[in-house]
């Protein structure tokens, strides 16, 4: 199936969304610090894994003052900063899970310490209900306060703190002769923090986004590869979204947020501050164009 207006959509809700928070909030801490060796089945065995206590890693490196990793510090416990190593050196940075995929020369008992930015929420989305998020309440904390459990942390499941994303419904409207439509996308987002700061921050920087408008990225413009890195070795999102900046670009026309009753939230298992932020999106398009 060719790309369709849903993909494109999709892709650049996302982009523009990670951008904005982390551009207009803030939202990471630049932090340095061990990796730990663990085995995953599921990676190539012609790599060791060793992972980082924080997932997601910032990727952006349009993002002011942010560190995107290139490379790490591989040595003997005895001697940790013996050179930094790289991809020219057949590493890879996975940015999703928050961990660094070495050589097998690189012995399991190593010291691999190495800097990067780490989210104040992770991103993701999913085509859970708002309840199916909040009630199965399924999600380990990945928690970015200082915490004396300083190991890595498991790969590939969703973490907390996180926003999660979501396409609730679309509809057309005739809007010009010709056929050009007002398509409107209701768009949804569920934030869970850790304290109500973090919340009370995520929802305001979105109230502030009403009447911006984002660029329609297609799919192949996603950065991220099938092992978590940046598929030309660094991503830019105002790189990215150039080439694209004269296709029609989406509009955010109304922004509405709320909380989760503290009633509630006392059924939770974990003590998470839940958010809801809803979007209507706006692009005029020919359909099928």
């Amino acid at each position: 199936m060719i790309e369709q207006f849903q993909h494109k959509l999709t892709t650049s809700f996302f982009m523009w969304f990670d951008n904005f928070l982390l551009s207009k909030g803030e939202a990471y801490t630049n932090t340095t610090g061990e990796f730990f060796y663990y085995d995953d089945p599921r990676v190539d065995s012609d790599y060791n894994v060793f992972g980082s206590p924080y997932k997601q890693w910032v990727t952006d490196s349009s993002i002011n003052g942010v560190t995107v990793p290139t490379g790490v510090f591989v040595g003997p416990r005895s001697n940790p900063h013996n050179g930094e190593s790289g991809r020219p050196d057949g590493f890879i940075f996975d940015f999703e899970n928050g961990r660094v995929l070495t050589p097998t020369t690189v012995a399991s008992g190593s010291s691999v310490t190495g800097s990067f930015a780490v989210k104040d929420f992770n991103v993701y989305f999913t085509n859970d209900t708002e309840d199916d998020l909040i009630i199965e309440n399924k999600y380990k904390v990945n928690s970015r306060l200082p915490s004396a459990d300083y190991n890595y942390i498991e790969p590939y499941d969703d973490v907390v703190p996180a926003i999660f994303l979501s396409v609730a419904q679309a509809e057309n409207k005739g809007f010009a002769l010709g056929g050009m439509m007002d398509t409107v996308v209701q768009a949804k987002a569920v934030v869970m923090a850790e304290d109500p700061y973090q919340l009370d921050g995520a929802l305001s920087i979105f109230a502030d986004s009403v009447n911006e408008i984002f660029t329609s990225i297609p799919f192949t413009g996603y950065p991220i590869t099938e092992l978590g890195d940046l598929k030309n070795n660094s991503y830019s999102y105002s790189g990215v979204k150039e080439p694209y900046e004269t296709n029609t670009s989406f509009y955010v026309d109304k922004v509405r947020t709320s909380k989760l009753s503290d009633k509630v939230k006392k059924s939770l298992a974990n003590e998470l501050y839940v958010g809801f932020i809803d979007f209507d999106l706006q692009q005029h398009r020919f359909r099928f164009s």
